[in-house]
């Protein structure tokens, strides 16, 4: 259950990096608050519905920006997203979170 859970948050965050330089961070800010929110509940499935209907605006703000972008757009917002501090420390709470 907690690979599931965990693998639905890895797609929110595919998902948040749909997003504008600020913007994309600010998405992935989103995503790595929601991972470590997830981890202080110890993945517990009520508490992350609970954890994704807090940020359920900001996901849907994030997927919305996606729209429209060609696949060369998305790559580019990709590799962006890759450069934020957030999206590294989430990539190392993600593995640190598969291990457990």
């Amino acid at each position: 259950m907690k690979k599931i859970i965990l693998s639905a948050t890895m797609l929110t965050v595919l998902v948040l990096a749909s997003c504008g330089k600020s913007a994309i961070c600010d998405c992935a800010e989103t995503g790595l608050s929601m991972m470590k929110e997830a981890k202080e509940a110890k993945m517990d499935p009520a508490k992350m519905t609970a954890i994704q209907e807090k940020y359920k605006g900001d996901i849907e703000k994030c997927e919305k920006l996606d729209e429209g972008k060609t696949e060369a757009e998305k790559k580019a917002m990709e590799a962006e997203l890759k450069e934020c501090d957030s999206f590294k420390e989430m990539e190392k709470m993600s593995k640190e979170m598969m291990g457990q």
